[in-house]
């Protein structure tokens, strides 16, 4: 009996492909969907208007930086999608206003913030307001696009800052780093900070969508996931661990009342779900579906669709967070960034040889979750 046909979520070519002056560091889509802009290891930064007709990347193509031989390390755009700032390892934070006439190709930056000598490896806009936050070497700023003025410079003290994200409700900043997490409160930035301490270092952080969690990887290869009561965390989050190496990524579902969180660790994908009973926690189911270490794990907007990208250039797209349906076909190459659209149509990827590929939804997987 022939087996049923797989039903695919994205066309398994590339819609639009173009290939920039270095390895990919950073790719982001505008929260509307219009813009999608990478950023290069040569300084390059390239941005790309959506709206416009056709699959030639080529022709919605603006320079907003072109390659200066010195990093581009992180990238993100304003909530309304009309700022965009990018930092690096020149210890400059520069802003674009991309309400300006883009017809020149290349708008004029707004603002530059000059922080010396210290590498920006760390920026995250605020969830409504234009507002950005950064980090340099121990300490965490956050900046008004609009007025172009700080609004508050943040001390973590105990290390340099290696992760910083924003709660969903805009309220609470987490900066993580050696010794744990600190939470501050945008009403009030100088009150004390909540402190979670931690034996080891802080190396990546998420808030899911609702806000409720916050998951946490450490530099010793263990996952936390905190409850957020309020004012503080649950003195009893959940320790994940037996990880196979470091944690590269998670990411959060936004389908169900009870989240997924999916993770990546060497070439395992695992997959979270919290069990209805407390004394259980958190279980974990490994699918597997590469052979190289996974970089990425992303699920697409409002659905339990995953993708997940390796060193050998393999995208896969799950159902339901555990069933294979798709590999999709790109350069051998190891995938540095990877991105769906916010609308959820499209997903974006770049790799180290500076290829940056967008597939679209197949006309398969219309409605698919």
């Amino acid at each position: 009996m022939p087996k049923p046909k797989t039903t695919l979520i994205l066309n398994p070519k590339p819609q639009s492909q173009i290939t920039l002056s270095e390895y990919v560091t950073a790719i982001a889509w505008s929260s509307n969907s219009k813009y999608l802009a990478a950023a290069t290891a040569s300084g390059e930064l390239a941005l790309f208007d959506e709206t416009k007709t056709g699959n030639d990347l080529t022709q919605k193509l603006h320079k907003l930086q072109e390659p200066t031989e010195i990093s581009v390390d992180c990238i993100g755009f304003s909530a309304d999608g009309r700022w965009i700032a990018a930092g690096g390892q020149d210890g400059k934070v520069r802003v674009w206003d991309l309400n300006r006439d883009l017809e020149d190709d290349k708008p004029a930056i707004t603002k530059i913030l000059d922080l010396g000598k210290t590498w920006i490896e760390h920026l995250a806009w605020h969830p409504t307001r234009s507002e950005f936050a950064f980090s340099f070497g121990k300490y965490v700023q956050v900046w008004s696009a609009e007025t172009l003025d700080v609004i508050t410079t943040l001390h973590f003290e105990n290390s340099t800052v290696l992760a910083i994200a924003w709660h969903p409700s805009g309220e609470l900043l987490a900066v993580g780093g050696d010794g744990g997490i600190k939470v501050w409160s945008s009403k009030d930035w100088y009150a004390d900070p909540v402190l979670f301490e931690m034996p080891t270092a802080t190396a990546k952080m998420l808030w899911n969508h609702s806000g409720e969690y916050l998951v946490a990887s450490t530099l010793d290869n263990l996952v936390i996931v905190m409850q957020w009561l309020g004012t503080d965390f649950d003195a009893s989050p959940w320790r994940m661990q037996g990880f196979p190496g470091k944690i590269r990524s998670f990411d959060w579902s936004a389908s169900k009342i009870s989240p997924l969180l999916s993770s990546s660790s060497g070439s395992d994908v695992v997959v979270w779900e919290k069990h209805a009973d407390l004394n259980v926690g958190w279980e974990g189911e490994v699918i597997k579906g590469h052979n190289s270490t996974v970089g990425f794990v992303v699920f697409k907007p409002k659905s339990e669709v995953l993708a997940s990208a390796d060193a050998n250039g393999r995208i896969t797209i799950w159902k339901d967070a555990k069933d294979w349906v798709q590999a999709l076909d790109t350069p051998m190459g190891e995938i540095t960034a990877l991105q769906w659209q916010p609308q959820g149509k499209k997903l974006a990827a770049a790799n180290a040889d500076g290829d940056l590929m967008i597939w679209a939804e197949s006309s398969q997987g219309k409605g698919f979750r």
